[in-house]
């Protein structure tokens, strides 16, 4: 198998390692703006090709890890190739596009990222557990190297969405305080409505359900600024750090009405690029256009690729993983 990675940040990086420890992987080829840095850095590996300006994509799937500014063009162009691709962002506005089938027509998985991406995982696995599942909400926490830290930034700032009873509602930014306790050493934080994708995702996999929500933690200072409609303070988050992220799924069990709870907590970029090459292996069978991460292959084959490949993910109250 041929793999082609679209830039080489924090998560590029890591993926690169993850994938030259697969074994079906036999060529990575490297794409990135910094050519010469590239070339510098992870040139001399073996099973590496740096692929120089112009080149046209060869591969038999490729993982799209630059910002949103860029992912468009790396699409497109894998697009004009015929060439599947993971798309690792969290841009609400590029998933919408891809989830549309504006951008590309070839199979694409949208928003592998922590969340969306790997939530969207946990949500339909956490959905499987329920006979009738009516409710989907998520919490995420944590950012990354600093283009993730630009885009929480900027969803910060914006009003956020909510599916309620087969309609689009809107929730100003910075609302509906609620502390969610993430896995530890995380722990408990205050989480708000944002601007962000999971809902999104989310619905494009599940449109029958009732209610879809999603949160993000923020610090007291970073709400303040949020309040008075002034751009974030800097976070005090460590950039590409812990990351954490909770599902739970509300819904019906035989008479009567519970909630099952799924939770995660890793580094992010480990995270991120384990979640984005077990989407590269299903992508053998490739869907038809774009998927989320959730949708991509059934959800106890995905958790159990992530497992091997280092990440696991716990039920609150029960003792072992989900």
């Amino acid at each position: 198998m041929i793999v082609e990675v679209v830039g080489l940040g924090a998560v590029g990086r890591r993926l690169l390692t993850e994938l030259l420890s697969t074994p079906s992987v036999e060529l990575v080829r490297v794409r990135s703006r910094r050519h010469e840095v590239a070339a510098a850095q992870v040139g001399g590996l073996e099973r590496v090709e740096i692929v120089r300006p112009g080149q046209p994509v060869h591969a038999d799937w490729a993982a799209i890890t630059v910002e949103a500014s860029a992912q468009r063009t790396a699409l497109r162009r894998t697009a004009e190739a015929d060439v599947p691709a993971v798309s690792c962002c969290d841009d609400p506005e590029l998933i919408a596009e891809l989830l549309d089938g504006e951008l590309s027509s070839t199979p694409v998985v949208v928003g592998a990222a922590l969340s969306p991406g790997l939530t969207d995982v946990m949500a339909a696995h956490a959905a499987t557990l329920l006979e009738e599942a009516t409710e989907l909400h998520v919490a995420r926490h944590g950012v990354g190297g600093p283009a993730c830290a630009e885009a929480r930034s900027q969803a910060l700032r914006r009003a956020g969405r909510v599916w309620r009873d087969g309609a689009w509602v809107e929730r100003s930014a910075g609302s509906g305080r609620e502390l969610w306790f993430f896995p530890e050493p995380v722990g408990g934080r205050d989480t708000y409505r944002a601007d962000l994708a999971e809902v999104q995702t989310l619905h494009a996999a599940h449109p029958q359900l009732e209610r879809l929500t999603a949160r993000i933690s923020m610090t007291r200072r970073e709400r303040m600024s949020v309040a008075v409609g002034l751009p974030p303070l800097p976070s005090a988050q460590k950039p590409s750090g812990m990351g954490a992220a909770i599902v739970e799924a509300r819904g019906r069990q035989g008479s009567t009405t519970t909630a099952v709870v799924l939770g995660v907590v890793d580094r992010l970029e480990g995270a991120v690029a384990a979640l984005i090459a077990t989407c590269g292996e299903q992508l053998e069978q490739p869907p038809n256009g774009a998927v989320t991460a959730g949708q991509l292959a059934p959800p106890r084959t995905m958790l159990d690729s992530l497992a091997r490949r280092g990440v696991s993910i716990a039920r609150f109250g029960e003792p072992d993983s989900a």
